[in-house]
């Protein structure tokens, strides 16, 4: 359940971020989108951080927002990914396909990843009540040591961090 808890958010906090252009699917292309720096810097990390401080009934409590929202996210996500699908074959369609052709398309997108991204601010924000300033201040104080060690890490491999990975062939 923990997975599906976490998987879900960092849907709703990575479609909020997207460019037009990585509105062809997940594997748009862009850096950090479920891959490389999506990981553990991605999105979902100040929920994984959180949850991680919570007591076990604070963790039921979570348990019960996400169930509560799981049929309203469900159908979000099953028109985003009916909307993405629409786009690819209209891009992958026969003749010649103007920005004209497919703004309708990217405009749903636009319009459905505003959605979750203002779903997810609210679920985060549900959950964030359910914590103590303890708690939040120690989620803070581990993102700031996970930040500090990834930047650690990106001088060490002497990545400065502006440089998109290659795409693959």
């Amino acid at each position: 359940m923990r997975p599906l808890i976490i998987t879900t958010l960092l849907g709703l906090t990575l479609l909020g971020a997207t460019t037009p252009a990585m509105a062809f699917g997940p594997h748009g292309g862009g850096p950090g989108f479920m891959s490389g720096r999506g990981g553990p810097e991605g999105p979902g990390k100040p929920l994984r951080l959180l949850v991680s401080q919570l007591s076990p009934d604070q963790r039921r409590q979570v348990r019960q927002i996400f169930v509560a929202d799981r049929a309203t996210m469900r159908d979000t996500l099953k028109a985003m990914h009916d909307a993405h699908e629409a786009l690819a074959d209209k891009m992958l369609a026969a003749g010649t396909v103007t920005e004209a052709d497919i703004a309708p398309q990217v405009a749903k997108i636009a319009e459905l990843h505003q959605q979750l991204l203002d779903h997810g601010t609210k679920v985060m924000l549900q959950i964030r009540a359910i914590a103590t300033p303890d708690q939040l201040a120690k989620a803070a104080s581990t993102k700031q040591k996970l930040d500090d060690l990834h930047q650690q890490i990106r001088t060490l491999l002497g990545e400065d961090g502006d440089d998109a990975p290659p795409l693959p062939e």
